[in-house]
């Protein structure tokens, strides 16, 4: 079997986890090249696993004979580098958020669906084994119909102003997963979206207008129910939570390694204990990466579409707002 050449665009945390990871795997694919406007991180990445450096990664996808790249760069360039890589006919793997605005989602969609890009959001939640479970459970039927889905995500520290500064806010940065979570569990639309967010502990925060905790309720377009809970200030240690509540009895997943899926019905319960999510999830990581090697070789229906991508942003952008205006926001359907 052809290894796939792979490219890593933007060298950050989590740029530099899927560089070593495409490395580690050398049976499936081969790292071909890492891009990063920070020169010695891409020569460092780049000399620790054998890749070309580029320090402009728009040049690296040009240039570069690419099966896929994966696209880690500050979010407001995602629409411009995924735009030139389905030019190239590189597959795409695109970190969330999709966009930090509704006009470039939509521009990263219309491209994709216009140039039939093979393309893959990085919500590594759905890679991850308790929650594939959980949603097996769902679609098996045993919880019975949904009604309510509740989410928690407590980091133990803030990220640096200059992160707090670009990323677009606590929900569409931290929540965002949460949100994508929710729908992709619940199965469905939301309507309208009430939330509320407080400076606690950490100004730094309201400087640039974010929050560090914060709340969203969620109604979902048959009524059913969801609560979106974030903090970064969680000084006892990462914490994340997710609960799925049906008219026959719950599932959820917790904040442990190896198997934490619990599943609640009439016959009773079984559990199992994590640190912070780069250790919680790093077999999911390994995991969407897989996905996506095997999405490029032979698959039709991207394992997490655009399109989702751009719902779980729609809800982020509507949690925002409501937020900031003390109202309830509708969603157009």
């Amino acid at each position: 079997m052809k290894r796939l050449r792979i490219g890593v665009c933007g060298l950050g945390r989590i740029g530099s986890l899927h560089a070593r990871n495409v490395a580690s795997n050398p049976w499936e694919a081969e790292l071909v090249s890492v891009a990063d406007p920070i020169q010695k991180l891409a020569k460092d990445v780049a000399a620790k696993f054998g890749a070309r450096p580029y320090f402009d990664p728009s040049l690296m996808i040009s240039s570069e004979d690419l099966d896929g790249v994966i696209i880690c760069t500050p979010t407001p360039m995602h629409a411009s580098h995924v735009e030139l890589a389905a030019d190239e006919n590189v597959s795409i793997f695109l970190e969330k958020p999709i966009a930090l605005t509704m006009k470039d989602a939509e521009r990263i969609v219309s491209k994709v669906r216009h140039a039939h890009a093979k393309c893959m959001i990085g919500f590594n939640r759905r890679s991850d084994a308790s929650y594939e479970k959980a949603k097996r459970a769902i679609k098996k039927g045993k919880i019975g119909k949904t009604i309510l889905v509740k989410t928690c995500a407590r980091d133990p520290q803030p990220p640096p102003d200059d992160y707090i500064k670009r990323s677009g806010g606590i929900f569409v940065d931290e929540c965002i997963h949460d949100l994508d979570v929710a729908l992709w569990l619940m199965d469905r639309k939301v309507k309208r979206v009430s939330a509320i967010g407080k400076t606690l502990v950490y100004p730094q925060f309201a400087k640039y207008g974010d929050y560090d905790n914060a709340v969203a309720i969620l109604e979902f377009g048959d009524g059913g129910l969801g609560i979106i809970e974030g903090s970064r200030t969680s000084n006892y240690g990462y914490d994340l939570r997710t609960e799925v509540l049906g008219t026959k009895g719950s599932v959820s997943v917790d904040n442990w390694s190896g198997e934490s899926t619990r599943l609640f019905t009439s016959q009773g319960g079984v559990s199992d204990p994590g640190p912070w999510f780069l250790q919680r999830f790093a077999d999911s990581y390994k995991r969407e990466l897989e996905r996506f090697y095997n999405y490029i070789r032979r698959g039709i229906i991207s394992p997490v579409p655009v399109e989702d991508g751009r719902e779980a942003l729609r809800v982020a952008l509507a949690a925002t707002q409501s937020a900031k205006k003390h109202q309830s926001v509708r969603l157009a359907n």
